[in-house]
């Protein structure tokens, strides 16, 4: 897929291309999910920085030093490299999933804390998460609850192939929303070591810091138009996602929000609208890392 540089994406948001450039970038934007994830960083950037340019808009409990010092943060690492957000980015049509910008979140009440020794990743990236939680609003301002009706379900299920599993280890189900946790694992049940395969690729950042893979690499697919593409740790024999939540074999229309490594992962598919339940969780992999081979499977996901 091709994607597109931040300097494209921020003429887009400043509406600076040409009518058909536009319409290229806006259907792109509703298929890529490394391009919303950049595009939805620069509308938070922008609105942060409208916001502390007009003080008459900030509430008081802002600090105001202390934003424009995250802002240019922001902007000096603009590149995303010590950037770490889940991507949360509709795949079948152009809607912006609002997020919190970092203003804002100065102004949110947090999640009240729950013991440690019951409570795990998975919960939290469930019960913490307000990009999904308090992120899908309505154009008449109701926000989704994203947790209404929602339950934990006990999960182990392993698809194994070439002496690598994919362990898929927790449920969470609720009325508009699904959340599910996978591990790959090594033939011992040890996380699988992140490595990508960039064999022959023109590298435009190849995601390592201090020697440690902490992303994932981009590459170059035409300099000259700026277009790039991310690798995946995951990738599907059909081009699709790898792990798709599907209904009556259609893709299921939701938001589809990743958190944690790439070997440990929390993946959410949440919507402005009630999941009519039954619905199939599909795993469809063709290769994990470098290493090629097949990892295939469905679970049905029941509400009740």
């Amino acid at each position: 897929m091709r994607c597109y540089d931040k300097g494209v994406l921020q003429a887009y948001i400043d509406g600076e291309l040409s009518p058909l450039m536009m319409k290229r970038v806006a259907k792109h934007l509703g298929k890529c999910k490394v391009c919303q994830m950049q595009f939805d960083e620069l509308i938070d950037m922008n609105e942060l920085k409208i916001k502390l340019e007009k003080p008459e808009i900030i509430q008081n409990s802002i600090d105001v030093e202390d934003a424009w010092d995250k802002f240019n943060y922001k902007l000096e690492n603009k590149n995303g490299k010590n950037i770490n957000r889940g991507a949360f980015s509709n795949m079948n049509k152009m809607k912006k999933f609002i997020t919190v910008s970092t203003a804002s979140l100065v102004l949110i009440a947090g999640v009240p804390v729950i013991g440690t020794a019951a409570y795990n990743a998975f919960k939290s990236h469930v019960l913490e998460d307000d990009i999904v939680n308090k992120g899908l609003v309505h154009e008449d301002g109701t926000v989704v609850d994203s947790t209404k009706n929602g339950k934990f379900i006990p999960l182990d299920k392993k698809i194994t192939d070439k002496n690598i599993t994919l362990h898929l280890t927790d449920l969470y189900v609720a009325e508009s929303r699904v959340s599910i946790n996978y591990r790959i694992e090594d033939e011992k049940g040890n996380l699988l070591p992140v490595e990508y395969d960039t064999e022959g690729l023109d590298l435009k950042y190849d995601g390592i810091v201090d020697g440690k893979q902490v992303e994932a690499p981009e590459y170059y697919l035409n300099k000259e138009e700026g277009t790039f593409s991310q690798v995946q740790f995951l990738t599907s024999g059909d081009n699709e996602l790898p792990i798709k939540l599907m209904k009556d074999n259609k893709f299921l229309e939701t938001g589809v929000r990743e958190l944690g490594n790439k070997n440990e992962v929390t993946i959410t598919f949440a919507g402005y609208d009630p999941i009519e339940y039954p619905v199939n969780l599909n795993i469809n992999i063709s290769k994990i890392g470098k290493v090629v081979g097949s990892w295939q499977g469905q679970i049905e996901i029941n509400a009740n």
